[in-house]
C-alpha cells in the first residue's frame, strides 16, 4: 500500500463527510462513507480498513460506542474522532481508548488533518513492514530482508549477514569474531544485555523470545532494532550461543514518538478549551464549569456551582424559550442555540449534548458556548459593504435607465396606443412602450437587490433567479460585447434559501467574469448551466477570461483577497458568497487554469420536492 490508506468515514454531516472524501481521496487515499453506526459495522464485515474517522455524534449511537464496536471487528484499526461539540470529558475518554490517535474538533484544520493522516499512513505502513518481515523472520531465519546475528558462547559474532552489515555500516570480516556487547551496542546497555546472555548460555534463563533493544552502528548512531532469537546447541543440547534475526525499526519507533506526542499534545489543548464549556444535570443546576465561563460572569467556578444556569446565564426566573439544555434533556440528542446576554453584551453560540446514565437516561449535559459578537458585527459589515461595492458596479447601467423619463415614456405611448393610428405606428409603439416596461422593471430589479431584507429562506427558483440577474446585467453584458449562453433544465426543483442573498452570491460572480473578460479582450462569453445531480442542484459559470492562477485558487474565498487593481475590488466579495452558501448547506468553488477561463460553481441542497412540500 506504500504509505496509503483504506480509510471510513462516518457521520451524519453529509457536507462534512463529502468535503473529507474528495480531499483524501485527492492525496490518493481509497475512502468509503457511512451516515450511521449499524452502515459502518455492515461496512466493516465486508473490507479491511487501516483508519475509520469517525463523527462523535451520530443517528443512532455515540460515536465512542461505535469505536468500541468496530475495534472487536478489526482491532488494528486506528481512530480519528470529529466533533462539533467539544467537552474536556469526551476528549479525556478519546485520547485515553488505546486505538484513538486523535480528536479533531471542527471546524477542521485541513493542514494539520492531512498532515496526521500522513503520520499514520507512514506509521501503518512501517508497522504493515516490521509485521511481515517478523512473520518471515520466524519462518525463514536465513531470509536476507533482515538482519541474522548469531553470537558463540564467547559473546562473539560467528555469522552476520548482508543486512546486518547493511544496518551497522560494516564490512562483514571488521564484524566475525569481535564481542558483540562491547563494539556494537552502546554502552549503556552493554552490560545489562551481556549479563543476560551469560544467565542464557549457563542455563539459568530462557531465551527471549522477542526484544527491542538500540545498536551502535559504524558512525556513532543508533538504530532501534526488533529481535527474534533461539538459542543455538549441539549435539549434546549443550548450548552454544544465540541466532537472532533483526529488524530495523528506528523510523517505526520515530512515528510512534510522533503520534504520542500528538496525543499529548491534543489532551493538553482540552485541558486549556478557551470556549465557556459546563455541566448543568437535569434541575438546570450548573455541576461543573471551566475558567472561561467563570471569567465571563465575573465568578468563580466554585461559586457557579449549584446554581440555575437561566439565572447566572439569561438573569431570567425560568428557562428561556428554545433552551438547548431543555431540548437536549427532551429529545435525547444535541441541541444548538444562538443568544443575545445583555449582562454581559455578547452574542453566544451554545451547543449541548446530554450525557447518559448506565440506564440510557439523560442525567445532564455537556454546554459548549463560544461567543460570536465580532462574528455577526463582521458578518453584518460584511453584507453591506458587499452591497455597496456591486451597486457602484451597477451604477453605469442604471445611469440610462431613470424612472422619471421612462414613466413619461411608458405613460405617453399608453396614450397613443389607444388613438386611431395608422398599423406601422402602433407597431412601433407597442415596440416603445414593451421596451420602457422592461427597462422599468430593470430599475425595480436593482432597488430591490440595494435595499437590506431580512434572512428569510423561501422557496427559491435558481432558473428565475438566474433570469432576473441576466436582465439586470443586461445592458452592461451588452455595452461590453458578453454573449450569454445559457443551458437551464426545465423541472429544476426549488430549493429553501434567502431569494435576495442567493442574487447578491450570483451577481457578485456574474459582474467578477465580465471584469476579468473585459479586461483580457474587452469581450467574452459567459456559460451558465444548471443540473440536478442527486439530492443536490449545481449551477455553474463559466467565463473564457484569462483563468486563475494555481496558487490563488485556494484563497480565492478568503476575506480581502483580490487580483483585481488597487480600487476596482474589496475582496470581499467571495468571502460573503462563501458564507451565504455555506449558511444554505452547500458549496461553492472553482476550477480553472490559467489562461482557459474559469468556472464558478455553486451546489445547494434540494429542500423542497416537486409538489412543493418541505424535506
Amino acid at each position: 500500500m506504500e504509505g496509503k490508506l483504506e480509510i471510513l468515514i462516518v457521520g451524519n454531516d453529509v457536507g462534512l463527510t463529502s468535503k473529507l472524501q474528495d480531499i483524501l481521496e485527492a492525496e490518493g487515499y481509497t475512502t468509503a462513507v457511512a451516515h450511521d453506526g449499524h452502515i459502518a459495522i455492515s461496512i466493516y464485515r465486508e473490507k479491511v480498513f487501516d483508519l475509520a474517522i469517525v463523527d462523535i455524534k451520530l443517528p443512532d449511537m455515540l460515536g465512542m460506542e461505535l469505536t468500541r464496536q468496530l475495534n472487536e471487528l478489526q482491532p488494528e484499526v486506528g481512530y480519528i474522532i470529529i466533533t462539533g461539540y467539544a467537552s474536556l470529558d469526551n476528549a479525556i475518554e478519546a485520547v485515553e481508548m488505546e486505538k484513538i490517535i486523535a480528536y479533531e474538533t471542527k471546524p477542521i484544520d485541513m493542514n494539520h488533518f492531512l498532515a496526521l493522516i500522513k503520520q499514520v499512513a507512514e506509521h501503518k505502513h512501517t508497522e504493515l513492514a516490521l509485521r511481515q518481515e517478523r512473520n518471515r523472520a520466524q519462518k525463514y531465519l536465513d531470509m536476507a530482508g533482515v538482519m541474522l546475528v548469531a553470537i558463540d558462547a564467547d559473546q562473539r559474532v560467528s555469522l552476520i549477514n548482508r543486512r546486518g552489515c547493511q544496518v551497522l555500516g560494516y564490512k562483514e570480516d571488521e564484524v566475525i569474531g569481535k564481542n558483540w556487547f562491547v563494539n556494537f551496542l552502546p554502552e549503556r546497555f552493554g552490560d545489562e544485555v551481556k549479563a543476560v546472555f551469560d544467565r542464557l548460555i549457563g542455563g539459568e534463563a530462557e531465551a527471549i523470545e522477542y526484544f527491542e533493544n538500540p545498536i551502535l552502528t559504524k558512525n556513532g548512531k543508533e538504530r532501534i532494532i526488533a529481535w527474534h532469537n533461539i538459542v543455538l546447541t549441539d549435539e549434546q543440547s549443550n548450548i552454544i550461543g544465540t541466532l537472532s534475526s533483526g529488524d530495523d525499526i528506528t523510523e517505526a519507533k520515530q512515528v510512534e514518538k510522533k503520534i504520542t506526542q500528538a496525543a499529548k499534545e491534543w489532551r493538553t489543548t482540552f485541558d486549556s478549551i478557551t470556549d465557556l464549556v459546563s455541566i448543568h444535570d437535569k434541575n438546570f443546576r450548573i455541576t461543573r464549569v471551566n475558567k472561561a465561563f467563570a471569567d465571563t460572569f465575573n465568578m468563580r467556578p466554585k461559586e457557579l456551582i449549584g446554581k440555575l444556569c437561566y439565572e447566572i446565564v439569561h438573569g431570567t426566573n425560568e428557562p428561556v424559550p428554545n433552551c438547548p439544555h431543555k431540548k437536549a434533556m427532551e429529545h435525547k440528542k444535541p441541541a444548538m442555540g444562538q443568544f443575545f446576554e445583555p449582562s454581559v453584551g455578547i452574542h453566544l453560540e451554545v451547543s449541548t449534548s446530554p450525557i447518559f446514565n448506565e440506564k440510557g437516561e439523560v442525567v445532564a449535559s455537556v454546554h459548549v458556548a463560544r461567543d460570536i459578537t465580532e462574528r455577526k458585527k463582521m458578518e453584518e459589515q460584511l453584507i453591506v459593504t458587499d452591497r455597496l461595492a456591486s451597486l457602484g458596479e451597477l451604477a453605469s447601467g442604471i445611469a440610462h435607465e431613470l424612472n422619471n423619463p421612462l414613466t413619461a415614456v411608458i405613460g405617453f405611448s399608453d396614450l397613443l396606443l389607444e388613438k386611431d393610428l395608422p398599423d406601422y405606428v402602433k407597431e412601433d409603439l407597442t415596440v416603445i412602450n414593451r421596451e420602457a416596461k422592461r427597462t422599468s422593471r430593470i430599475v425595480r430589479n436593482l432597488l430591490t437587490f440595494a435595499r437590506k431584507h431580512p434572512e428569510e429562506k423561501q422557496a427559491v427558483d435558481i432558473n428565475n433567479l438566474i433570469e432576473n440577474v441576466l436582465e439586470i446585467r443586461a445592458y452592461q453584458q451588452k455595452v461590453n460585447n458578453i454573449e450569454v449562453n445559457t443551458q437551464l433544465i426545465t423541472d429544476l426543483p426549488e430549493i429553501m434559501a434567502s431569494h435576495f442573498e442567493l442574487q447578491q452570491v450570483f451577481v457578485n460572480i456574474v459582474i467578477n467574469a465580465e471584469h476579468f473578460m473585459i479586461e483580457a479582450h474587452n469581450r467574452g462569453t459567459l456559460t451558465i448551466t444548471t443540473e440536478r445531480t442527486g439530492e443536490i442542484v449545481k449551477v455553474s459559470f463559466a467565463d473564457d477570461g484569462p483563468g486563475i492562477a494555481k496558487e490563488n485558487l485556494r484563497h480565492l474565498f478568503n476575506p480581502f483577497f483580490t487580483t483585481k487593481e488597487v480600487g476596482k475590488g474589496t475582496g470581499l466579495g467571495l468571502s460573503i458568497c462563501h458564507g451565504i452558501i455555506s449558511r444554505c448547506g452547500g458549496r461553492i468553488y472553482a476550477e480553472s487554469e490559467l489562461g482557459k477561463g474559469a468556472t464558478f460553481v455553486v451546489e445547494l441542497p434540494i429542500t423542497i420536492d416537486r409538489e412543493g412540500a418541505v424535506k
